[in-house]
């Protein structure tokens, strides 16, 4: 028997964290699956709308002078507001050379300073140790997989009863 995705609604995280780990890596994987579906479903759906209403949303932006924005107009009976966000990425490099020779903008503009996590974990211990105060480590989140184990002949055996 399949174990239901609604049980999640139903049930209590501490019902849930007790069921047994064969249910867990079957809920996991139902809804790993489940996720993955809505999401290229939600692709799908915004690819469609993209291709019937960029063109009009771009025409009324572009009459305004914009390249991104929010523009609304009517098709039937309803009102389609379309929301074009931007998202601007500054060359850093270009940035530099124009401070170079406008250095009286420089309180105007923000550095980005990263370090390549890769690199730092190539480096000698003794050079990680001069970053470590400028670095920090935050989890982003958490995932917790499964995977099949053959059984072992100990297992469900308490060692300490053997004798």
């Amino acid at each position: 028997m399949q174990i239901a995705l609604g049980l999640l609604d139903e049930s209590s995280v501490q019902e849930i964290s007790n069921l047994p780990i064969q249910d867990l890596q079957a809920l996991a994987a139902r809804l790993k699956e489940a996720i993955e579906t809505q999401e290229r479903r939600k692709k799908v759906l915004n690819e469609a709308l993209r291709l019937r209403f960029e063109g009009t949303a771009r025409a009324i932006l572009n009459q305004e002078g914009k390249d991104a924005g929010t523009a609304r107009f009517q098709e039937g009976n309803t009102t389609v507001i379309a929301n074009f966000r931007k998202k601007i990425d500054w060359d850093q490099e270009g940035l530099e050379q124009i401070l170079a020779k406008h250095p009286e903008y420089k309180s105007e503009i923000k550095r980005i300073l990263s370090l390549e996590e890769r690199k730092y974990n190539n480096w000698p211990e003794s050079l990680q140790k001069i970053f470590e105060p400028a670095r920090s480590v935050k989890i982003g989140g958490y995932e917790f997989t499964f995977k099949e184990e053959a059984p072992t002949l100990d297992e469900g055996k308490n060692i300490s009863e053997e004798k």
